[in-house]
């Protein structure tokens, strides 16, 4: 309460209550309130101090981006592409365990997962560009890794009942394991460079760099990993190589279409 005086010459009582200007900044509006030693005033003013100073501040609303309905369609789908690289990349590690013959040729079940992968990226290449196509193969990297130490994990702590299926599927042997992230990470980063070469020189007939690319990292792929996880132990290694090999090339040719269809509106992307 202050005293002041009236041109009458009485003395009158007036409330003196604090007030926050619209200019002023949240740290001193924060330090008036406590500085008035008012706890519960201050309380009561926090969270329309904190709404006031963040959604109501010019500066908020100027630096927040503001996305047309077109950029959001581009958004939405490169992370419905990234969600389907990184389930196919994920799920081509446990579905290894199994062999399957398709036309009298033997392959891991983990084949048709695996090629979603290279589909993918040959998407987020042809519309969002060369840097955001390698970005997803090195954030699928640490993807992997982290799934292949949490796998690792749970086969190592103990368990109260019989696991003994459970360790059948997911345990792998280190050798596997690296050969899995080798052959990943070359053949990949060889399937984002290839497709962009191949369009520097002609941005015309999508079909020959899908194509030429993911069949040229695959058999990268192919090729090391057949080798690191496999050689001395499988008699024929050529064999299963050759074998492995010609169902990708089958599945390359077959997601042609899928790859046009998800890449017929490439002129309403822009290349980030």
């Amino acid at each position: 309460m202050l005293s002041s005086k009236a041109d009458v010459g009485t003395t009158i009582e007036v409330e003196s209550t604090p007030s926050v200007h619209p200019s002023s900044s949240l740290g001193q509006s924060l330090f008036r309130s406590l500085c008035w030693g008012n706890t519960i005033c201050f309380v009561k003013k926090f969270p329309l101090l904190i709404n006031k100073h963040i959604f109501t501040s010019n500066h908020f609303l100027t630096t927040m981006p503001q996305f047309t309905s077109t950029q959001n369609r581009q958004i939405y789908f490169l992370i419905a592409c990234s969600c389907l690289f990184t389930a196919g990349l994920l799920s081509s590690n446990f579905l290894a365990a199994k062999v399957i013959c398709v036309g009298g040729l033997e392959m891991p079940s983990a084949t048709v997962g695996y090629a979603l992968t290279y589909l993918m990226t040959d998407v987020i290449g042809e519309l969002y560009g060369k840097k955001v196509a390698n970005r997803i193969v090195q954030f699928g990297f640490i993807c992997l890794v982290v799934a292949c130490i949490l796998t690792r994990l749970a086969l190592l702590l103990p368990s109260p009942y019989d696991s003994s299926a459970f360790s059948q599927v997911f345990s792998t042997s280190t050798r596997i394991f690296v050969a899995s992230i080798a052959a990943y990470i070359i053949s990949q980063s060889t399937d984002v460079y290839i497709f962009h070469k191949i369009r520097s020189y002609s941005p015309k007939f999508k079909f020959i760099r899908n194509n030429i690319s993911t069949i040229a990292s695959q058999f990268l792929d192919t090729i090391i990993f057949s080798f690191i996880a496999f050689y001395g132990i499988v008699p024929n290694i050529w064999s299963m190589v050759w074998g492995v090999f010609i169902a990708k090339v089958v599945l390359a040719l077959c997601d042609t279409p899928f790859f046009y269809l998800l890449t017929r509106k490439r002129n309403e992307f822009q290349e980030i």
